[in-house]
């Protein structure tokens, strides 16, 4: 019984309607036609038809279908016995279906990783320079574009600032400041403190500090780390700093799209 013989008596009663069936004709065909519905729904949505269905998927590891058909067994065969067992068997299908779906992004993201092998996005690789201007092996990484941002104190609100970030390796990291976009960034004559925010892409916030003994913002060692792994990550970054003995004086920028960092780091640790 399929639905192609249903489809055959549902034309069949609008033949009928329209030629002006008896009553008890008409009765009896719409009786027939209920009796092929219900075996066609037990041929479909059996007790047995979905045991099936749970234990082939399952043997073929579509755990996905499995879970679908054992619910569906439980919504139709409540008193099925089978529903105990497979209750049972759900916690170790979800966690199939977890590791299922984990290994599909992971394979799935280094496919992308491999496409973009070369693609470092915002970030270059630069070598810093002897006394006779001749590239040395010392490496860095930098933002191709200076990245922009604002900054405010006692005597502007909003000003435009520039950002270039100093990476010399993930335990040295460092942040040049450009107020009003200039060319000098900000230098200090003695050791000045900041606090720095960061949100990386998920939202996820974390406090640091940093000093400025020279012309860049200098994060330690362990500070530097957690810069790195948010950089890591990529996507959508947001900074806010603020000087600790003015804080009036603060400064804030967005990275929009901090992606491919990885393969620039990759590029500078030569690995």
């Amino acid at each position: 019984m399929n639905s192609k013989v249903l489809l055959t008596n549902l034309a069949l009663i609008f033949l009928l309607i329209s030629c002006g069936p008896s009553q008890e004709d008409y009765d009896k065909l719409l009786n027939e036609n209920k009796n092929l519905l219900e075996k066609l729904e037990e041929c479909n949505n059996g007790a047995e038809k979905l045991i099936a269905l749970v234990n082939k998927s399952y043997k073929e590891k579509k755990y996905s279908e499995a879970k679908r058909y054992i619910q569906l067994l439980y919504s139709k065969h409540p008193e099925s016995p089978k529903n105990k067992e497979f209750k049972k068997l759900l916690p170790t299908i979800e966690k199939k279906i977890t590791a299922e779906r984990k290994r599909n992004e992971a394979e799935e993201k280094e496919r992308i990783r491999l496409a973009n092998i070369n693609n470092t996005g915002m970030w270059q690789v630069g070598y810093y320079v002897d006394n006779f201007g001749e590239p040395t092996k010392e490496g860095y990484i930098r933002n191709t574009n200076l990245i922009r941002g604002s900054f405010s104190n006692t005597a502007t609100q909003d000003s435009k600032l520039d950002v270039k970030f100093l990476i010399s390796n993930s335990r040295n990291i460092s942040i040049q400041l450009y107020e009003y976009a200039g060319n000098n960034p900000v230098k200090a004559y003695a050791t000045n403190y900041y606090s720095v925010s960061v949100q990386d892409k998920e939202g996820k916030r974390i406090s640091l500090t940093a000093k400025n003994y020279s012309d860049r913002l200098t994060f330690d060692k362990k500070a530097s780390r957690k810069i790195h792994k948010v950089l890591m990550k990529g996507g959508n970054l947001k900074f806010r700093i603020y000087e600790t003995d003015t804080p009036t004086t603060k400064y804030q920028f967005r990275i929009t799209n901090a992606d491919w960092y990885e393969n620039a780091y990759r590029i500078l640790s030569g690995k």
